[in-house]
């Protein structure tokens, strides 16, 4: 009889994202400025990408950030950099501050969007390291994070990094381990389903990939080995739920969603202080 094979390799190690954790009280609040900024979304005011959120202090902190979740700043307390932030302002631009430097704010800004995107490829691919049924495909995927990690050397590596390249043999490399563990990870964009009632369910290798799930009810269903890579978990209630097999959560997505104390969660991932 075929034994079935757990989904990770044990033990896994506590620290492999910590570089991929972000740390705002060491960054000069580049996400604060780099980007485009909604209220519907959950952000302080609507403002343009460039343009200083009007709490963003002089020090690069934020005035308002110990009461982001009582005034339902949504966008800001779930926003994830990956440490994209922190590779930026400690390392690439070290001793750099933007508002010191206005001739080099447009390509810094350009620089952390860069690093940004190559942070989320370093992180989908760090959780395949974990995986079971893998091993033939790690060492292009330890060579894919070499080469990302190389291009945090200094700002010459970063500009000659061919972040296309690295895009397409990480896209590569997940599609392989979707289809390994059952759910076709497809690029097209599904159906919304909006305040879904999923409640009480069991999901067995459910392709959720790229889904707009918002506001759906999962509360207590057992998700194993889903894909959720770029779906959109905003309010999504996963009180109680199994998550723990799931493929392709990122902080950020967790971040966004509504949970307790007995959602389980894969083990790279930390429950949201949100979260009773």
């Amino acid at each position: 009889m075929k034994v079935k094979t757990g989904l990770y390799k044990h033990p896994i190690d506590s620290h492999l994202m910590k570089p991929l954790t972000i740390d705002c009280q060491n960054c000069s609040g580049i996400c604060c400025v780099a980007l485009y900024f909604s209220k519907i979304d959950g952000f302080p005011q609507d403002k343009k990408a460039g343009v200083p959120c009007i709490h963003l202090c002089p020090n690069g902190l934020c005035a308002i950030h110990s009461d982001l979740a009582k005034r339902n700043l949504t966008g800001c307390t779930h926003y994830d950099c990956f440490g994209a932030g922190q590779i930026i302002t400690q390392s690439l631009y070290a001793g750099t501050l933007w508002w010191e430097h206005p001739d080099l704010k447009e390509q810094l800004f350009s620089d952390f969007m860069k690093v940004f995107q190559l942070q989320q490829m370093r992180w989908y691919l760090l959780q395949c390291t974990c995986l079971n049924q893998v091993e033939d495909l790690l060492p292009d995927i330890v060579q894919i994070l070499s080469e990302i990690e190389s291009a945090y050397m200094d700002l010459d590596h970063l500009k000659h990094c061919s972040q296309a390249n690295l895009h397409e043999r990480t896209n590569i490399i997940l599609k392989e381990v979707s289809r390994r563990f059952g759910s076709q990870w497809s690029d097209r964009p599904k159906k919304p389903m909006f305040s879904k009632k999923f409640d009480h369910r069991l999901f067995d290798k459910t392709d959720f990939s790229m889904a707009l799930l918002i506001g759906s009810d999962f509360r207590k269903s057992q998700l194993i080995r889903v894909n959720f890579l770029g779906a959109d978990l905003r309010q999504v209630n996963f009180s109680g739920a199994d998550l723990y097999e799931c493929l392709f959560l990122t902080q950020g997505q967790i971040n966004a969603a509504i949970g307790d104390a007995q959602t389980r969660l894969p083990p790279y991932l930390k429950k949201p202080a949100s979260w009773k």
